[in-house]
């Protein structure tokens, strides 16, 4: 069984990685020796000469963000910037290891995308390239977050289960644990994931129920026991309402359980977003914060737990 720190080390170094491959695609394409110029936005637009003027304005702004660059009297100025990697030793026991192909493979994707958004080679799309997303979520990380999940949601055979968002791999993983005595309901936008998750269960004869349907459709019908939400927030605009439909759902003393590389729990998270915003859906990863003002706005009222920095529990009253 998978801890939360397992989750939360390896989220940290793929955004350690990602800060690498910010830095290398900054020299590898001339800008930083552009930056060294102090231009303005507009000049570095003219002379960088990529294709994808949109995509190297939300470079800049990741450098921004990352405090490598900063603006003054509109021009654009180079920080010193220096960044240490630093695995703690108690932690090299924890990283998994087949999630870094993934990684490589989007970050190869970004030279494609700086000559445009629409370059077959960015396999991003959740329908198009399902299969690159299949493979990104049988990964042991994915494995991983989802023992989490039904370890801190306390699932076992009976468990009445709604999982937003479940992706090809989750519906197989949790229908075993709640069995023929519980209830296991699997959403997701993307027909293309669903039916392989389908085809999946129906091979294993798991008892799952899958249905196509945007999130902020869901309407309350069953009571689940817990409500799973894996890496889903970050490609939702109107959260709140996500968030208040899922609730609803919950029966009294149920657990929505949210796993998200949270802005406000990871330093560094927007360079990780640069890559993932390949995806044309991507939004940006939410705070805890917004997540637990959106239900008190709403009036709920729950009892938040906290078992790792990725890992959000609300266990409704």
């Amino acid at each position: 069984m998978s801890s939360p720190r397992v989750v939360d080390t390896n989220i940290d170094h793929m955004v350690r990685i990602a800060i690498l491959q910010i830095v290398s695609l900054g020299t590898k394409h001339g800008i930083f020796s552009l930056l060294a110029k102090e231009p303005t936005l507009q000049e570095l637009l003219d002379r960088v000469g990529l294709p994808n003027r949109a995509l190297l304005v939300k470079f800049v702004s990741t450098l921004q963000d990352l405090r490598i660059v900063e603006v003054r009297a509109g021009r654009l100025h180079l920080n010193g910037f220096s960044y240490t990697l630093e695995i703690p030793p108690d932690k090299y026991d924890l990283l998994l290891p087949d999630w870094v192909s993934i990684h490589e493979e989007i970050y190869r994707m970004v030279d494609y995308a700086f000559i445009t958004p629409t370059h077959p080679h960015i396999l991003m799309d959740f329908d198009k390239d399902a299969d690159f997303w299949d493979m990104r979520m049988s990964t042991s990380f994915a494995r991983a977050y989802r023992e989490v999940m039904a370890d801190v949601a306390d699932l076992g055979p009976g468990s009445a289960v709604l999982d937003i968002g479940c992706g090809s791999v989750s519906p197989e993983f949790f229908g075993r644990i709640v069995g023929y005595d519980g209830l296991y309901l699997g959403l997701d936008y993307s027909p293309a994931l669903l039916e392989i998750a389908r085809s999946r269960a129906e091979e294993k004869n798991l008892p799952v129920s899958l249905k196509e349907l945007d999130a902020r459709l869901i309407r309350p019908v069953n009571e689940y026991d817990a409500v799973l939400m894996s890496f889903v927030l970050e490609y939702i605009p109107d959260r709140a309402k996500v968030l208040k439909n899922a609730f609803e759902t919950l029966k009294s003393g149920g657990k929505l359980v949210i796993v998200e590389p949270f802005r406000d729990a990871f330093e560094n998270v927007s360079a990780l977003e640069f890559f993932e915003a390949l995806n044309r859906d991507f939004t940006g990863f939410p705070t805890v914060r917004e997540v637990t003002r959106a239900l008190e706005k709403m009036g709920f009222d729950f009892k938040t737990e906290r078992p790792g920095r990725s890992i959000l529990v609300v266990e409704k009253v």
